[in-house]
């Protein structure tokens, strides 16, 4: 589904609890191909850091071959100098990748995140599907059925096509419903997405009567699920936030990996 996925890297332990993540869902997401990317930041660098530079391209590069062989599918390294959340994107463009993953390092218990991390840049900007893996992850069960977020509105198009893609034909799926004060629902909007509950008979459909991102959040965590799945604002205009606020929310508070996917 996703041929190739850039990896963004950045040597700590939330890029190993990514990697390993990783590993386990290359078959879910249809990965072919990986890039795996690392920039050396400008605002990072000391004196006593002169050296790091050239271990890290290093540790790339090794990284690279011995992820090749591990999952058995291309493996390359891209190491450039410059900020993480921009050059990602420009060389993700470039390769013409399709999915991007990034390993949330500042949760939202902490204050970093809030303020804005690669991680959140990334779900703001970017245009391609993101991969978030939380550092804090909680148990996962690679069987359990697969979580959609959606609200009814345009945005949530695309996401409801990538996660019954996904699905494929054996998988089980959980579909929340939750409320979005921005969005009326049209008529066509709920007959829809009654449809699409109606022709799948592997989901389980149910109404987030409660705070949304709570509900989302212990759903998933009891779920165990491998994936959330989320719709995102492809290309934000100026009366409309570059990522919806409950998007945002779920993405600071879950501790299961949440794909956004833009409209």
């Amino acid at each position: 589904m996703f041929r190739h996925c850039i990896a963004g890297i950045d040597f700590s332990t939330g890029w190993d609890q990514a990697r390993t993540q990783l590993t386990r869902m290359v078959p879910l997401l249809g990965i072919r191909q990986l890039t795996l990317f690392h920039a050396d930041e400008p605002h990072h660098r000391s004196r006593k850091e002169t050296n790091t530079s050239a271990n890290r391209r290093t540790h790339l590069e090794q990284l690279a071959k011995d992820m090749a062989e591990s999952l058995a599918i291309p493996t390359d390294p891209v190491f450039v100098s410059g900020f993480a959340a921009s050059s990602l994107l420009e060389i993700a463009s470039r390769r013409e990748a399709e999915l991007i993953l990034v390993a949330n390092n500042s949760h939202s218990r902490g204050q970093d995140f809030i303020m804005g991390n690669v991680a959140l840049d990334l779900a703001r900007q970017s245009r391609l599907p993101l991969l978030i893996i939380p550092v804090d992850l909680g148990p996962l069960d690679d069987s359990a059925p697969l979580l959609l977020v959606t609200d009814h509105s345009p945005t949530s198009a695309k996401a409801r096509i990538c996660f019954t893609e996904l699905l494929g034909s054996e998988r089980n799926g959980r579909v929340m419903i939750v409320r979005n004060p921005d969005h009326q629902v049209a008529f066509d909007e709920l007959r829809a997405e009654e449809a699409f509950a109606t022709d799948n008979e592997r989901l389980d459909v149910g109404v987030a009567l409660g705070d949304p991102v709570d509900e989302v959040c212990e759903a998933a965590s009891e779920l165990k699920t491998p994936l959330i799945v989320i719709g995102k604002h492809g290309t934000p205009t100026d009366n409309e936030p570059p990522l919806g606020s409950m998007a945002e929310s779920i993405c600071r508070r879950a501790v299961n990996p949440l794909l956004l996917v833009p409209s």
